[in-house]
């Protein structure tokens, strides 16, 4: 399958290669997907080079394959080298029988996320569509001028319409990374099943979320901003054959119509024998138990 992605991308860059490049044709450095949890390290490279030879196969696009050995941290730099104004990258998680994967187009001249969705697949054939969505965005960006950095840092991701839905923030708590990363995305996933319109919010790695929700919510639009913690611990228990992991998920709502947090946290626990397991039954337990917004 990667090989064959691969073939094809090649002979859909060819033309693209061998003509002048325009400054009016936008260039994309690709890189592969960052993989976390029990998926293949392989569908990190599968789901960027399928997005990328959609986005080829479109046109208007000059479409770079970024390095897989290049580091996170070189992106920026590597893509400004290629000529790109946005470079494309994005991370996925396995979510119970199915991938949860966040995609972004990130600016090479300030590093901030210009742009960025959640979507769910089972196998690559879900995701044919994503580098047309892909396409639009970037041809859309290179239409129109870019607006002004974010206030206070914060940079929406998806913006939803009007005052509609949830704006998740980053879980913090005393998790790994990686298992809060898979929380958050979890915990979309599991709000978009009920219903709800849900974007993300990023940037805030150095923002107090609860000293600044007047912010947040204006940047956003949101009905309901969303936050909270994820706390693990692992204990083993006699005759079991492994530790069991209990994962404590606290979150918290805030009204951004009436400007208040609700009366209480939503407070679980939820133990399994894998992390992931335990982390993805909490949050499914949590949302559940949420209160509706009014």
């Amino acid at each position: 399958m990667l090989r064959r992605l691969a073939i094809v991308l090649a002979v859909l860059l060819l033309p693209l290669v061998a003509l002048p490049s325009s400054a009016a044709t936008p260039v994309l450095v690709v890189y592969p997907f960052a993989v976390s949890g029990a998926a293949p390290p392989e569908l990190g490279v599968q789901l960027s080079a399928k997005i990328a030879a959609e986005i080829a196969a479109l046109g208007g696009v000059k479409v770079v394959l970024g390095a897989a050995s290049t580091k996170p941290a070189d992106y920026r730099s590597a893509a400004r080298a290629a000529g790109a104004d946005l470079y494309f990258s994005g991370s996925i998680v396995p979510v119970f029988t199915n991938y949860s994967a966040i995609e972004q187009l990130v600016s090479t001249r300030s590093g901030v996320v210009a742009w960025s969705v959640m979507f769910q697949f089972h196998g690559l054939d879900d995701v044919t569509g994503q580098g047309s969505r892909v396409r639009d965005v970037l041809m859309a960006a290179n239409a129109t001028p870019s607006p002004g950095p974010a206030a206070s840092g914060v940079e929406l991701i998806t913006p939803p319409p009007p005052l509609s839905g949830f704006a998740v923030l980053p879980l913090a708590g005393s998790a790994f990374d990686d298992d809060r990363q898979f929380a958050t995305q979890s915990l979309m996933a599991a709000l978009q099943q009920h219903g709800y319109n849900v974007s993300a919010v990023t940037g805030t790695a150095t923002l107090d979320p609860a000293g600044n929700t007047v912010v947040l919510c204006t940047r956003t639009g949101a009905q309901t901003l969303i936050m909270g913690t994820l706390d693990t611990t692992s204990v083993a228990t006699s005759g079991a054959a492994t530790a069991q992991t209990t994962a404590h998920v606290s979150l918290q709502l805030y009204d951004c119509r009436k400007h208040a947090f609700a009366p209480q946290a939503t407070v679980v626990n939820h133990i399994a024998p894998v992390a992931h397991d335990a982390i993805g039954g909490a949050v499914q337990d949590a949302v559940s138990a949420l209160p509706a917004p009014s």
